[in-house]
């Protein structure tokens, strides 16, 4: 089996744990992000391009929607704090191509958006866009 691109997802929150995990291609191919490999069914690592295709999922409770997410933020600030620790680690490293964080908005169960479900910030957008965009 091959593939053309490696994708992982990756919920780590905690930065330095995520630019350990993504300082070398060795390291973020070798990496067990939820305890699930990378590679399976024969497949390796060829040079492919890496992409964190999942990662985020801070949950912060900013309207009446009930929900999960793998980590928590208390407030906004907090929310912040947490969204830069682990978008900075995707800009840092030598190996990541691209990225795709979870999600752009809360959905029925999940409220790890940047946004609230009916489409609201859940802080200033221009705050945000400086963090998505390595700022």
């Amino acid at each position: 089996m091959t593939t053309d691109l490696v994708t992982i997802h990756d919920y780590e929150c905690r930065q330095e744990v995520l630019e350990e995990r993504y300082a070398t291609a060795a390291s973020a191919v070798e990496a067990m992000p939820a305890n699930r490999r990378i590679f399976v069914g024969g497949a390796s690592y060829d040079g492919q391009p890496i992409l964190v295709s999942e990662f985020g999922g801070i949950a912060f409770k900013k309207s009446e929607w009930e929900g999960w997410g793998y980590s928590g933020a208390e407030n906004e600030e907090d929310f912040l704090i947490r969204l830069k620790a682990v978008v900075d680690p995707m800009f840092s490293s030598p190996v990541v191509q691209g990225y795709c964080y979870t999600q752009l908005t809360d959905v029925e169960q999940e409220i790890n958006g940047l946004l609230t479900y009916d489409r609201k910030p859940k802080a200033p957008l221009e705050t945000i866009r400086k963090i998505m965009t390595g700022q």
